[in-house]
């Protein structure tokens, strides 16, 4: 089962199923972007030849895979909740992901990456561009909540799936630590939002140390992103992506315009902006079958 947020379902990578890249600024709107590009697909699993994408596409018995990943998601639109008067509680309408019946005693494997939105890395990154990045302290605070919000959800998932293990994949440093170019985050502005982000990850993996008894694994992207940063060459990263791509995409000029992060001219970002290209995907699934889906985790572990 892959689950989770953007950084799972391949937002930035393309190939967006129909059902989950449609209707922006309709009632109908679905921007979970699930991508056949998408990192948990190009992993390879232990024992095996073929890819998981490859193997689901050709409905191949060897195993059975579940896909509930959305862009944008928080944890709580992944967590048991109940149906509200839109249908229910979790992103663009869908059912909670742990809701959904992906889970059961018969998954084996859980991947995910979550806990970003909660964090809302987008927006320190809207607040650095237009008006300077936000204290320190601020920062860190909520991260510290998204952790502490990881953990209800990778509670809930063992419980659906007690058998599984729980491979929490952590978030790349978007800008290179060697290389300068031209975006709009100024240098300084990348090295506070890098440094955040090394803060995520080792709030994460001590997250996964304290739930080993839950099979929950940290996996870190680092290594696997080193040289594939923004203003890297090549870049796993994408920096500035202008809009629309895709039916479900920020357009301009409809009722959603103000969900987009910043404009320029007449363009509207991207949802894509600052998310893992196919280099990235590609990234992703190397940094997990590098690690071992199944070891255990330690402080070490990168």
């Amino acid at each position: 089962v892959a689950m989770g947020d953007s950084y799972t379902s391949g937002e930035g990578a393309g190939a967006y199923s129909p059902e989950s890249d449609r209707g922006h600024g309709k009632s109908s709107w679905n921007a979970c972007r699930r991508s056949d590009n998408s990192w948990p697909r190009k992993v390879i699993l232990p024992g095996q030849t073929k890819s998981v994408g490859a193997l689901a596409d050709s409905f191949d018995p060897a195993l059975d895979f579940q896909f509930t990943a959305c862009s944008g998601a928080k944890t709580q639109q992944m967590t048991q909740g109940n149906p509200n008067a839109w249908g229910f509680d979790g992103n663009f309408h869908e059912k909670t992901q742990i809701d959904s019946g992906a889970l059961s005693a018969d998954t084996t494997l859980v991947m995910l990456t979550i806990g970003g939105n909660d964090a809302r890395f987008d927006n320190k990154i809207q607040t650095c561009v237009r008006n300077g990045c936000p204290s320190e302290a601020s920062m860190k605070a909520d991260i510290d909540s998204a952790v502490a919000e990881t953990r209800t959800v990778l509670e809930q998932i063992h419980a659906q799936a007690p058998n599984a293990t729980i491979s929490l994949m952590g978030y790349p440093l978007l800008f290179s630590r060697t290389q300068a170019c031209s975006t709009l985050v100024s240098a300084s502005q990348r090295v506070i939002l890098n440094d955040m982000a090394e803060y995520f990850e080792n709030e994460q993996r001590e997250l996964a140390l304290s739930m080993n008894a839950d099979n929950v694994r940290y996996r870190s992207p680092q290594s696997a992103f080193e040289g594939k940063r923004i203003c890297d060459s090549p870049e796993g990263i994408n920096g500035v992506v202008a809009g629309p791509n895709g039916d479900g995409d920020f357009h301009h000029g409809d009722k959603n315009t103000q969900l987009c992060w910043w404009f320029t001219g007449d363009t509207c970002l991207s949802r894509e902006s600052y998310h893992p290209n196919q280099t990235g995907t590609s990234a992703y699934a190397q940094a997990f079958m590098t690690a071992g889906p199944m070891a255990a985790v330690t402080r070490e572990d990168q």
